[in-house]
């Protein structure tokens, strides 16, 4: 599937073809094209997510943590692009199921994220709900921001760091709020 290209305008017969496979092998695997969906959205998360907390457990807490993180997250959305083209079309216009799936993945991103802040005693002082918020908005921040990586990335040979700086810049931002949350601000 190429970036102009539509998951839900893709036949079956189309992916075993691209597979090398017959469309009756395909039917041995998955039932329909939304289940094939389904296991790419897995697949996904499943691999970016162990490759995060990999980078997360190797560095622990650093200054360059973020940066790390988010250079890992840059070289793996670059090596699969189609995937992540496929997951921003499903995010938008996908079935109920694939949106479904694809806000699960999200917060299994925050989850784990928030499992390490807490298990790194970074942001001691702030409790676990609002702890889940913020591990959700640096997750948000940086999901988001893939659209602009897909798009531009080969539009100039500096792109992707300036990517990678712009992105580490914004959770800096982000973090530098978390430190400073009160979730109970004095007389309100």
């Amino acid at each position: 599937m190429g970036n102009g290209e539509n998951f839900t305008g893709i036949s079956i017969r189309e992916v075993a073809k691209n597979a090398g496979v017959v469309p009756t092998s395909f039917y041995r695997h998955f039932t329909d094209m939304e289940e094939l969906g389904l296991d790419i959205v897995d697949d996904l998360g499943m691999m970016l997510r162990r490759k995060l907390r990999g980078v997360r457990q190797a560095d622990g807490y650093s200054g360059e943590l973020t940066r790390s993180s988010v250079e890992l997250f840059t070289d793996f959305v670059c090596r699969h692009r189609n995937h992540f083209y496929f997951m921003y079309q499903c995010r938008a216009g996908g079935t109920v199921r694939l949106r479904a799936a694809i806000r699960n993945e999200l917060s299994f991103f925050a989850n784990e994220l928030a499992s390490d802040i807490r298990q790194l005693h970074m942001l001691g002082d702030v409790d676990s709900a609002d702890l889940q918020m913020i591990s959700q908005l640096i997750v948000a921040a940086v999901f988001e921001s893939t659209t602009d990586l897909l798009d531009q990335v080969d539009s100039s040979p500096t792109f992707r760091q300036e990517f990678v700086d712009l992105t580490v810049k914004k959770l800096r931002l982000i973090w530098l709020g978390a430190e400073r949350w009160r979730s109970r601000i004095p007389g309100n």
